[in-house]
């Protein structure tokens, strides 16, 4: 009976949550952007944070009107491409998401999306994973 018991002792705890985790990618920090006016300025400091935290994995999830600016051919008040600065941001490993509900609301798909930007069903959800599931940092610009 004792030696029963030890043996599920021990498969609960192999099979543990922390124990799984262990296994897993150490969690990284999430951008929420939901403006199109302060795109440029947010995205810079995505940029910033990450030249300082190379080693940290870092997500930039666009929900509501942070959707636009992802959009291929999207242009900044001065003409210039959101596109160009988002390729950089992902060149260095940064992943990108677009809200898919967001893109609905827009009557948009992601075939209308800039190239490399990805989607997630719904960035509010993500967020909320990311952090209460993955343990991953929240940062909203």
């Amino acid at each position: 009976m004792t030696r029963l018991l030890m043996m599920t002792l021990l498969a609960c705890l192999t099979l543990s949550p922390a124990t799984l985790s262990a296994d897993r990618e150490a969690p990284g920090v999430v951008f929420h952007l939901d403006s199109e006016t302060r795109m440029n300025r947010m995205l810079a400091q995505v940029a910033r944070h990450h030249a300082f935290n190379p080693d940290i994995e870092t997500r930039v999830i666009l929900i509501a009107e942070g959707v636009k600016p992802a959009i291929e051919g999207a242009q900044d008040a001065n003409g210039g491409q959101y596109s160009a600065q988002m390729e950089q941001l992902m060149a260095s490993g940064i992943r990108i998401f677009a809200c898919e509900a967001t893109l609905n609301y827009y009557s948009l798909t992601e075939g209308d999306l800039a190239f490399g930007v990805e989607t997630v069903p719904s960035g509010v959800a993500a967020l909320g994973r990311l952090q209460a599931r993955e343990g991953w940092g929240y940062i909203k610009l």
